[in-house]
Parts: C-alpha cells; sequence; structure tokens
C-alpha cells in the first residue's frame, strides 16, 4: 500500500460566542423584583383605602353625642370608642376611660367636667383625622 499522508485541515482560531444569559437572567430577575414590589404597593393602598363601616358607624355616632346628657355620653363614649381607637390613641382613650368611671353605675350623675368634655371632643377629632 502506497503511503498516504494525512492532510489535517487547518484548525480555526478561538472565536468568542456572545453569551447574554448573564444580562438575560439579571432582568429576568429585576422584571421579578419590579413586578412583586408593584404588587406588594397596589395591595397596601388597596388595604389603606379599605373602609371599615363599623368604624364610620361609630365615628357618626360619636360626632353626634349630645353631652347634656351625662350619663348617655358616657356610656356611648366608652362603647364607641373601642371602634376608632388606633394603637397611637389607645394610652389616651383608656385614660379618658379611667376618667369617665366616676360617672357610670350611678343612678344621678353630675354633669360632664368642661375639661373632661373637652378631652372627649379632641379624641374624637383626632380619631375622625385618621
Amino acid at each position: 500500500m502506497p503511503e498516504q499522508t494525512l492532510q489535517l485541515r487547518d484548525i480555526r482560531p478561538i472565536v468568542d460566542v456572545p453569551d447574554h444569559s448573564l444580562w438575560l437572567f439579571t432582568a429576568l430577575i429585576a422584571g421579578a423584583l419590579l413586578l412583586l414590589a408593584a404588587l406588594a404597593l397596589r395591595f397596601l393602598r388597596r388595604r389603606k383605602k379599605r373602609v371599615d363601616p363599623k368604624r364610620e358607624e361609630a365615628l357618626r355616632r360619636l360626632n353626634a353625642l349630645d353631652f347634656a346628657d351625662t350619663k348617655s355620653a358616657v356610656y356611648d363614649f366608652s362603647l364607641l370608642g373601642h371602634f376608632v381607637t388606633v394603637p397611637e390613641t389607645e394610652g389616651a382613650f383608656r385614660t379618658l376611660l379611667a376618667e369617665l368611671e366616676t360617672y357610670k353605675f350611678k343612678k344621678e350623675v353630675p354633669p360632664l367636667d368642661a375639661a373632661l368634655k373637652a378631652r372627649m371632643q379632641a379624641f374624637i377629632q383626632e380619631a375622625r383625622r385618621g
């Protein structure tokens, strides 16, 4: 057999293949995070805008309190105040309840003290704002 020489073809140089997978993966993660943030923001806004009908009714009745009828005003304030109390005003509400105890559970009650009445009205105004 005749001796054959093997002809090797030229080997081509290494070529850079563009790989954008890292950028695509980063963009996918960033898009997912933005979508989650938008959904969370929408959920929080919807939750904040929800109106509690019990709270609204309590606020309406608190605004219509007749302070001339001391006993009724004290009992209604004590009952309805729980519906409008938020954590920021809970301490003031508990203080008011403690001061109103002298007007409860008695057949005859004195007229409501002007300073106490002013604090009750201030509490109602604060509850209406927030």
